[in-house]
Formats: C-alpha cells, sequence, structure tokens
C-alpha cells in the first residue's frame, strides 16, 4: 500500500513539475529521453571522470525553442545521479565570462549536490579534518597557477564561527584580504609560519580557484564539478576585446587544448545565431579577426589557441539539438499521460497522434502543455476539447546591439 501511494505521489510531482514548465530530477527520470544519443555522450564523459580523466568539455548548438535549455536540465539530474556537484548559471549583463575570475564568483555559490536540496558544500566540508588532506592533491603547491588559495583554504580546518565562514566565502570566491587572512592565521595556527603573498596575474588566481574548488569537492566525496553555462550565445553582444577574453576563457572552461588536469567537466548550450551574426556574419567574423587579435595582444601561442577553439567549435565534437519526430513526440506523451492517470487515479482516452496532428509543428513545451490541458479537462468535466494555436501578436522589440559593448570600456 505504501508503495503504490509512493508511486502516486511521484506521479503527482512529475506531473506538477511539467506543469510548472520545470523539469525535475523525478520528472527527467520518468519520461522517455527524446535525445538519447547526447545524452548517452554525456554519460560516457562523466564515467570517464570516474576513472581520473578529464574529458574535454560540449558545445551544444541548437535554435531558439529546440530544447537546449531542457538538454541543460536533463545533464544536471545526470550528473547528480552520478554523484557529482552541479553548478549551473546563464549568461547575462550580471553574468559574463570575459572576466574568469568574476564568472567563478557567479558559478562557485551555486554548486548543487546530490545529497541537498540548499546550494554549497559547507555543511560536508565541516565533517573534514585537516589530517584529511594528504589523501588529497590539495596540498601539492606545483598543481595550481599560485598555491595561495588552497593555503587560505586549508586554514578552514584550524578556524571555527565567524573565521571559518569568512575562510569559506574566500572559497566561493569573496576574496579575504592578506591582512585579514594572516590576523585569522595567526590566531588560528600560531606555531605555523604564515604563507608569503607571492605576485599574480588575476587570471592565474582564477583558475587557480577553480582547481580548487574542483579538488575540493572531490574531497568531500563526490565524483567532480559539472558547470552547465546556458545562453552562451550572448557573448557576440560583447565588445571585440571582451569576446577575446571570453573565448579565450570557455576555451580553457571546456578544456579543448587539455590546459588542465582537475576533474572539471563544461557543457555549454549556445543559439545557432552566434554563428550567423558573429561568427559567419558580413561584418563580424569572429573566427578569422579573433585571431587575429590575440596574436596583436597575447602573442602566436594564444593566437594558434584561439583558432583551435572555433575548429573545435565547429566540429562534430560538438552537439547539436534538432526538433524530435512526431513518433517520438507521440511516445513522450503517452507517458505523460500514463503519469496523469496514475496521479489522479482514473482512466484517460487519449490519443496522442491526433493531439500532434491538430497541432501541427510545435515545440516539445507545447505539445506537452497541451496534452496536460487535454487531460485535465478530460478529468474534471469527463469531455474532451478541440485545442488549436494561433500566434500571438506582440509588440516589436527591439534590441541594442552595444547593450553589452560598455564592457570593453572597462579593460
Amino acid at each position: 500500500m505504501k508503495t503504490i501511494l509512493k508511486e502516486n505521489m511521484n506521479a503527482v510531482f512529475a506531473i506538477e513539475s511539467l506543469r510548472a514548465g520545470i523539469p525535475t530530477r523525478l520528472s527527467t527520470r520518468e519520461l522517455p529521453d527524446l535525445r538519447e544519443n547526447i545524452a548517452g555522450i554525456i554519460k560516457r564523459d562523466l564515467e570517464k571522470i570516474i576513472s581520473n580523466e578529464v574529458p574535454n568539455g560540449r558545445l551544444i548548438w541548437g535554435q531558439y525553442g529546440q530544447g537546449k535549455t531542457h538538454l541543460l536540465t536533463m545533464a544536471e539530474h545526470i550528473a547528480l545521479d552520478m554523484n557529482f556537484a552541479v553548478s549551473r548559471v546563464s549568461l547575462s549583463r550580471e553574468v559574463s565570462c570575459h572576466n574568469l575570475f568574476n564568472f567563478y564568483k557567479k558559478v562557485a555559490p551555486r554548486i548543487m549536490t546530490p545529497d541537498s536540496t540548499a546550494y554549497g558544500i559547507h555543511r560536508v566540508l565541516t565533517k573534514k579534518r585537516s589530517s584529511d588532506l594528504p589523501e588529497t592533491p590539495i596540498q601539492n603547491i606545483e598543481r595550481y597557477s599560485n598555491p595561495i588559495p588552497a593555503e587560505i583554504f586549508e586554514t578552514l580546518f584550524y578556524t571555527e564561527g565567524e573565521e571559518q565562514d569568512r575562510i569559506y566565502s574566500d572559497l566561493m570566491g569573496v576574496k579575504i584580504p592578506m591582512g585579514e587572512f594572516k590576523r585569522i592565521f595567526k590566531l588560528s595556527r600560531p606555531t605555523t609560519v604564515p604563507p608569503k603573498a607571492s605576485s599574480f596575474k588575476q587570471s592565474e588566481m582564477a583558475t587557480s580557484y577553480f582547481g580548487l574548488l574542483a579538488d575540493v569537492i572531490k574531497f568531500c566525496g563526490y565524483k567532480g564539478w559539472i558547470i552547465l553555462i546556458d545562453e552562451v550565445e550572448l557573448v557576440g553582444r560583447l565588445g571585440k576585446v571582451s569576446r577575446l577574453k571570453a573565448y579565450q576563457n570557455l576555451n580553457w572552461l571546456l578544456n579543448w587544448q587539455g590546459e588542465h588536469e582537475y576533474p572539471i567537466y563544461t557543457i555549454t548550450a549556445a543559439a545557432t545565431r552566434l554563428q550567423d551574426d558573429t561568427w559567419f556574419g558580413e561584418k563580424n567574423n569572429d573566427r578569422d579577426v579573433m585571431p587575429e587579435l590575440a596574436l596583436e595582444k597575447f602573442g602566436k601561442v594564444e593566437a594558434e589557441k584561439i583558432a583551435l577553439f572555433f575548429t573545435k567549435a565547429l566540429s562534430t565534437d560538438c552537439l547539436t539539438v534538432t526538433p524530435a519526430n512526431d513518433k517520438e513526440h507521440a511516445n513522450l506523451l503517452d507517458k505523460v499521460a500514463l503519469l496523469h492517470q496514475k496521479a489522479y487515479s482514473w482512466q484517460a482516452d487519449f490519443d496522442s497522434m491526433e493531439l500532434i496532428k491538430k497541432l501541427g509543428s510545435q515545440t516539445v513545451r507545447t505539445y506537452i502543455r497541451a496534452a496536460l490541458e487535454t487531460l485535465d479537462v478530460q478529468y474534471l468535466y469527463k469531455e474532451d476539447i478541440s485545442l488549436n494555436t494561433a500566434e500571438l501578436v506582440e509588440q516589436e522589440l527591439k534590441e541594442d546591439q552595444n547593450y553589452f559593448a560598455e564592457n570593453d570600456q572597462h579593460e
């Protein structure tokens, strides 16, 4: 009886998440995967991390409304089920990736773990001890571009209360001033010589923090750190110099040239509009412009890296989201109908293929909403409805092409 009740409640939760348009781990498990080939590739990449390999990240291309965001949600749920920690962000004016450390400050606090509904790993870290550190690579000072972040982190195990929170905040990207760190260090470790502050480039510090946090995540018992980045096409709105830096940072995060050995796996999703407007445009052609700019600013090595970045981004190693066919949509809607029946203990008379033919070519979310509305009316009023679609009349939206360009003024 308890098992049946639990199954019914799970079905209710799955249906309500679909109704809200917010896929959950439960609904992802319950519904058939329209893109099993992509899911299979991601699972195999994650298995490599479990085997202590560092696979290349993935760039997902697709047109608007074809399911890139849903695919990232699916990847998030797969990763959590496989005991990875996951950070997920969408690029925007406030969240840009042309400054790697500022980007770190956005993704680090947004870590989700399989065993908690709250962000962060502070709860797990408080159960660890400094004596566990020698079993990890964290104390290997050669592992990071700059050792200071790792030395600050190690102090966390000798502090408590406000001082411990301050050290944890540093790990999350809220950098602690060296003067304050030395004060905390002397109070918590009076017999140990404090580390000397070393000069560093901001990019070195950023990669050190990314690598350190990935190692800390493994130290906490998870398999690695998965970073999911949506709306990458907004990189095309940045100014010229900022676009170059964004491409450099994405190249490092995706590890397409094997620049790091940290347990980080990045999946990015971009609308094909980025290619149309910025990579193959008549006025903008970043495939040629960015390597030239990199050569001018950073030298031959960086120019070659950026050229390879574009080659990789347009290769078959990247994934493309394509529309599902009617049969695949029908299988999905049939499963939605079964969940609806299980959730509310009733028997539906539902023809998924007929609904698809009535609606014509639509996005997946439109089919699901239509199916739920049909099932709700049948369940509540014991009658069928005839659904149709109509084009919404909206005011014309004129986009400001220079919306992000002001970033270059602050480089």
